[in-house]
């Protein structure tokens, strides 16, 4: 069986047009992503833990991703969207356009909705209109500096849309973690299920501002950052250690303890 990938795509990496329309910020679960498993889930368990959204055996997986559903004039719905998995995605230029079925092609078992921009608080008629116009000027960034996030906050205005750490939030320390799972929705928001059952949105609804700055540095990406060079380190620790016991005279006893 085939596994599609996130790669980098010349064409993705250019908008196809005009946009014309926004339908809202798209979420998605991918049901069978490698990153999600081994680095989202886990570093934004205990947030999501503090909330109380932690998904039961049998209900929806939370959002691992985020972006904005648009309309390009004359070739239909795509996503606006900031990636990551290749080093053109990490290094040079992470913001693809993608084709809105393409985009779907990647829940694998999981899920998408689009939710109206205006549920957001810090997103009103007025503000929609002009990120339709910052969307049509926007350039990319490459995701080791502007997650998925950080992308659509930036779009908007570089307003707030999702919210600071919930657990260092208790310590009275503002720090943004970028996981589109914790959006800052209207309490007040009409949402139709499934988006109210997989946003969680009747816990997550009463969650308090965001406090840290739209620029500051995102706790969970530098944690992301920090991993190839702690394996790095560790390999070349244990290269270290086997060279210089190999190199050390040392009794046999002592060489069998050493391994």
């Amino acid at each position: 069986m085939s596994v599609r990938r996130r790669y980098y795509v010349e064409d993705r990496a250019l908008k196809p047009g005009t946009v014309t329309r926004i339908h809202g910020v798209i979420f998605q679960s991918d049901g069978n992503s490698t990153i999600g498993r081994l680095f989202i889930r886990p570093m934004e368990a205990l947030d999501r833990w503090v909330v109380g959204i932690l998904p039961k055996p049998g209900e929806p997986s939370l959002a691992m991703h985020t972006g904005i559903h648009v309309d390009i004039e004359g070739r239909g719905e795509y996503v606006a969207e900031q990636l990551v998995g290749s080093f053109d995605l990490d290094f040079r230029n992470g913001l693809n356009w993608t084709p809105i079925e393409k985009f779907r092609e990647r829940d694998r078992g999981g899920w998408d909705i689009t939710v109206p921009s205006t549920i957001f608080r810090a997103v009103d008629v007025t503000v929609l209109q002009r990120t339709i116009d910052n969307l049509n000027s926007i350039q990319g960034h490459p995701f080791i500096g502007e997650d998925c996030t950080a992308f659509v906050e930036r779009a908007f205005g570089e307003r707030r849309l999702f919210a600071d750490s919930p657990l260092l939030r208790s310590l009275g320390v503002g720090v943004r973690i970028g996981d589109p799972a914790l959006p800052l929705l209207r309490a007040e928001a009409d949402l139709d299920e499934p988006a109210r059952t997989r946003l969680q949105f009747d816990t997550i609804k009463s969650m308090p501002e965001a406090i840290a700055d739209v620029d500051s540095p995102n706790a969970w990406l530098w944690a992301h950052r920090a991993v190839p060079g702690l394996v790095l380190a560790l390999l070349i620790g244990r290269i270290y250690s086997s060279a210089s016991r190999r190199s050390m005279p040392a009794s046999r006893t002592a060489r069998k303890f050493l391994r």
